[in-house]
């Protein structure tokens, strides 16, 4: 099972608060006045980050074990199960209007699960992962 949550390197800088880094998403680049505040933004950021790379079709980094000053940022578990299922997709060559086929849906609906839009519900991922041979647990961090 697989854990989709990001290390983050988060920087005291003072009086100008914090900054947020994503070493594997380096396009995720955020900070805030408060600790909270930063790692708030910072789960913002990488949600963003990988929408963006779903909405580019570039291969979304796989989450990896925080390393020594690093913390664990954990992403939106409906943009997590997309990320899933874009990664299922490429990995077992199914297209588009395949999976719409299988699930009885427009090849555009189908789409924008993988295309980084906004507005997805995660019963509807949940539909297109099965449909593809995954099955998503949740699990709960502290």
């Amino acid at each position: 099972m697989q854990t989709w949550a990001y290390p983050a390197r988060i920087e005291d800088q003072g009086v100008d608060g914090f900054l947020v880094t994503f070493p594997d998403v380096p396009e995720a680049i955020t900070g805030g006045d408060t600790l909270a505040d930063a790692r708030a933004n910072a789960a913002d950021a990488l949600e963003e980050a990988i929408l963006a790379y779903m909405a580019m079709g570039r291969a979304i980094p796989p989450p990896r074990a925080a390393r020594k000053g690093e913390q664990l940022i954990v992403l939106d578990p409906v943009t997590a199960a997309r990320a899933i299922l874009a990664q299922a997709m490429a990995t077992d060559h199914v297209t588009n209007v395949a999976l719409a086929k299988r699930l009885g849906k427009s090849e555009g609906a189908v789409r924008r699960l993988t295309d980084g839009a906004t507005g997805v519900k995660i019963d509807t991922v949940l539909e297109a992962l099965e449909a593809v041979g995954r099955r998503a647990a949740l699990s709960l961090m502290a």
